[in-house]
């Protein structure tokens, strides 16, 4: 068990970043990582807050309007001059998307309100990738916000590494910050060739836990499975359910969101994974990033 990690009335779980309009082939759906990850991590009960940026513009207001239908607590979403972020998505042949993310957005200007600041202090934990420190303004705010987090907060690295918006000092920046760490098998290669890393996977993660002193690296290899470690090497190994899958958008955050969600109320490393599996999966079954889930799913935390 990670140490400081208890049941919780009510979990207060903040997450950073962009928040876009995913702009696929069928429509446009809301999304962005930190806003998928909130709106799973409300699924389980937690208070989640996005903590991003809309623009003043009809994107953004539409945006809003659909936040509001979530649930969410979208207190700490601020408004600026830029316009509302967005991504352009194609899909491949197995539904696994590629992204076009548009640039000088809403998002690339989140400011460190002490609003924020006061929730991210008072947070059972707080998640965050690495989009959204591609400009210095959001990288200072987000820094800034989990340097306040307290000692007992769970600091959440989804690394999420898109395009070429990351460099060795603004990785190293959040390895260092973070309690766990989560990639896929396309960004632990990425890893190992910017920090020196060994080419043995075991020993890639094993050496990150080490030197960045990490709690937990969680490792997910698409359809075929996924494994957590810890200082003491693998604690858990699961197969990836076999679906019928309409996308992918969405499934990584919702297992972070499950997996995190379960660890803070109570469950084991191997319950938490075997909900965040499945969560995963029922996730890849629906179109979109963000889509309620059924009770059965629910009851397990």
């Amino acid at each position: 068990m990670i140490r400081g990690i208890i049941m919780k009335k009510m979990m207060k779980i903040a997450s950073f970043g962009e928040i876009v309009w995913d702009m696929l082939p069928e429509g446009k759906q809301l999304g962005g990582a930190p806003v998928n990850f909130a709106f799973y991590a409300a699924q389980f009960g937690a208070e989640a807050c996005p903590i991003t940026a809309l623009g003043n513009d009809s994107l953004g207001k539409e945006a809003y309007g659909k936040l509001r239908e979530t649930g969410l607590n979208i207190d700490l979403v601020q408004g600026n001059m830029m316009p509302t972020g967005k991504v352009l998505v194609s899909l491949d042949n197995a539904g696994v998307p590629s992204y076009n993310i548009v640039e000088n957005v809403a998002w690339d200007g989140i400011e460190c309100t002490q609003k924020a600041r006061s929730f991210a202090a008072r947070a059972d934990a707080i998640c965050w990738g690495s989009l959204a420190q591609r400009s210095t303004r959001s990288r200072e705010s987000l820094l800034s916000l989990v340097d306040a987090a307290g000692e007992d907060c769970l600091k959440v690295f989804d690394i999420n590494i898109r395009q070429d918006y990351y460099s060795r000092p603004l990785v190293e920046n959040s390895l260092y910050r973070a309690d766990i760490l989560k990639l896929n098998e396309d960004e632990l290669p990425l890893l190992q060739k910017m920090l020196n890393l060994p080419e043995d996977r075991e020993k890639a993660v094993g050496d990150l836990i080490v030197q960045y002193s990490m709690k937990e690296v969680i490792f997910t290899q698409g359809a075929i499975c996924s494994s957590i470690y810890d200082v003491s090497g693998l604690i858990s190994n699961l197969p990836t359910p076999k679906v019928k899958v309409a996308d992918t958008v969405g499934a990584g955050d919702s297992f972070t969101a499950a997996y995190i969600a379960a660890r803070l109320g109570g469950k084991t490393v191997s319950e938490a994974h075997a909900l965040a599996v499945e969560v995963s999966a029922y996730v890849c079954t629906c179109h979109g990033a963000i889509n309620p889930l059924p009770p059965a799913l629910l009851g397990r935390i």
